[in-house]
């Protein structure tokens, strides 16, 4: 069960890194179309309102596509409907602090756009053509901040409008999350997804009828928290009060029923 949903998770980071590096092609490309000057350069109405709409055009189809790849990879834990619905409903209300799962990635979308914003200021300040910047974007996609040109640009801030350059990659008042907005996002998106699979592992269990269920470790990695999982639990409301302990849990639930 856990290497299956191990598994699922990594296909659907993979698909999402797709979805992501095309966004980055797309957006090197409508930038270098408007041939942005490179100190001047942000990814705002303010700068260019009609490069703004074409930008707005791919993040939103990026979202839409993003959000339905979240939902069908959790889908893949059960073929009970009612049960997909359930877990569909309550994924939806996930997210960050007070944000659900729509406003969570459209926040964590919005960064990934910002650090495109300095990678493109960067390389047209260093005379990139398109072919190279896009490539580099694509390879730095996770690491944006890595990228030589990048860090000659925010050695040289002066005069960036850029506002990463400006911090130096730092995105002020970001607490627990990466400053790379890819990487939120494709960890959101495999947290998001291997929960579901727990809390709809829950579901079915009740609906079997299962009168509770029996919590092993699947690894030797230490966490107090989940040896104090470990054993007999009556009942099954245990496993949708916490059906995710912390990333990447590998205990595993084995449903115990009445004889």
């Amino acid at each position: 069960y856990i290497l299956e949903r191990e598994s699922v998770s990594a296909l659907l980071k993979g698909e999402i890194d797709e979805v992501l590096a095309e966004v980055a092609e797309r957006i090197v490309a409508i930038c270098y179309k408007y041939n942005v000057e490179p100190k001047a350069f942000t990814i705002s109405s303010q700068y260019n309102e009609d490069m703004m709409r074409e930008i707005e055009a791919v993040m939103d189809e990026a979202e839409e596509a993003i959000l339905d790849l979240i939902y069908r990879y959790a889908e893949r834990a059960t073929d009970n409907s009612k049960v997909n619905k359930a877990v569909a409903a309550w994924m939806a209300t996930l997210g960050r602090g007070n944000r659900n799962l729509q406003e969570t990635l459209f926040n964590y979308l919005y960064k990934y756009m910002k650090d495109l914003e300095a990678a493109i200021a960067a390389l047209r300040h260093m005379k990139v053509n398109l072919a190279d910047a896009v490539s580099k974007v694509k390879t730095y996609m996770h690491h944006i901040y890595e990228m030589p040109e990048v860090l000659t640009a925010i050695r040289n801030r002066n005069g960036f409008a850029a506002t990463l350059i400006q911090f130096g990659g730092i995105q002020r008042g970001a607490v627990g999350i990466s400053n790379n907005g890819s990487t939120n996002v494709t960890r959101m998106a495999e947290i998001t997804m291997q929960m579901a699979w727990m809390r709809a592992q829950g579901l079915q269990f009740a609906e079997e009828g299962a009168v509770g269920y029996y919590q092993l470790r699947g690894s030797g990695y230490n966490c107090d928290t989940c040896d104090e999982e470990v054993g007999f639990h009556e009942g099954t409301d245990g496993m949708l009060e916490s059906p995710l302990l912390h990333p990447n849990c590998c205990c595993f639930r084995v449903p115990i029923f009445e004889i």
